[in-house]
């Protein structure tokens, strides 16, 4: 995809396609990042003249979503079951992070480094290099003269915020898509605020103590730590807490019936020894190998694959990284497999 004008065209396709009305469907447990683009494409498409325009949230939004989305005045979009027979999935690179839903046509809005869905959904406005897809759906509304209203501008400023860590993952094009939503009258005030970490609830407390007292720990070569758990609930947390305490890669696995779902973070320093987008290549190895689901960002992805691969789950990631010529070996397997049968 040729950015600039490429990137207007695929725009311009997009809203043409989504004219005859269309579902905007998010992955599962929506970060603020996905909740702002897709509300945001939602209002784009109602002023255009597009019919039947809603947002759908698998499993809804996450907390910081639902604390930064009634904070700045927008409705939590509808959760449950997304079925439509027009559907467009925003800030989703696998069918997996959506659950089972039907459809018949598709298209997408993504930004993640490695994306099932492009090449199966047409149209597609995507680019790898967007780091967010709040920055990537605002690029094209400011580069085509849309307007954007204020609440929206911030909104989007959000979702950018989000997924670059408060700015820290920049570069000059993010920027200045940043300094024009605040020339628009996006409030980064407003913004911090509402991101800012309150105190965690007693649940989320449990969940990464539960997370670090059932660690497997493992070691690449001599200098990189993973660290490997197991919870149902409050993953990311949990994940943060991990790589605070040192790791360098942080595996979640949630048993949900007959699946398992693996959440994927990883620290800079993993991505700079490595060289590769960590979290999005071992994701999709794994659902590969699996018979899964999944892909991400290069810090932070997830998978969706079969409860049968559990006992099969500590070979794959070591093999991911053997593959690549790193040596992986065992420091200690931790409460982590016990929990999760």
């Amino acid at each position: 995809m040729v950015r600039g004008s490429g990137l207007l065209r695929d725009f311009a396709e997009l809203l043409s396609w989504c004219r005859g009305g269309v579902r905007v469907v998010t992955h599962r447990n929506a970060d603020v990042d996905a909740a702002a683009a897709a509300l945001t494409l939602g209002y784009v498409l109602s002023t255009y003249g597009s019919t039947s325009i809603d947002v759908c949230t698998p499993e809804g939004v996450d907390s910081v979503a639902k604390r930064v989305l009634t904070g700045l005045g927008f409705g939590v979009p509808e959760s449950g079951a997304c079925s439509s027979s027009r559907l467009l999935f925003v800030d989703v690179s696998s069918l997996s992070q959506v659950g089972p839903v039907e459809f018949r046509e598709c298209a997408v809005v993504d930004h993640h480094v490695s994306s099932e869905l492009v090449g199966r959904c047409s149209p597609a406005l995507y680019d790898p290099e967007a780091r967010a897809s709040s920055a990537l759906v605002a690029e094209v509304l400011v580069d085509s003269g849309w307007y954007v209203p204020r609440g929206y501008a911030t909104l989007l400023l959000a979702g950018i915020m989000h997924d670059t860590r408060f700015l820290r993952l920049l570069s000059p094009r993010v920027l200045r898509v940043v300094a024009r939503l605040i020339e628009l009258g996006g409030d980064v005030d407003a913004v911090q605020s509402l991101m800012a970490q309150p105190e965690p609830p007693y649940a989320e407390r449990v969940a990464s103590l539960r997370g670090l007292a059932r660690l497997g720990v493992y070691a690449v070569d001599q200098e990189l730590l993973v660290a490997i758990t197991c919870l149902g609930a409050y993953e990311s947390t949990a994940l943060r807490r991990i790589l605070e305490s040192g790791a360098d890669v942080a595996i979640a696995i949630a048993a949900r019936d007959e699946e398992l779902r693996v959440t994927i973070r990883t620290s800079a320093r993993a991505l700079r020894v490595l060289g590769i987008p960590v979290a999005a290549e071992l994701a999709s190895y794994l659902a590969r190998v699996a018979g899964g689901g999944g892909g991400g960002h290069d810090a932070a992805a997830g998978a969706v694959v079969p409860a049968t691969f559990l006992d099969q789950l500590e070979g794959a990631v070591a093999e991911f990284f053997r593959s690549r010529g790193f040596k992986f070996r065992t420091l200690g397997r931790g409460r982590w497999l016990e929990e999760c049968r």
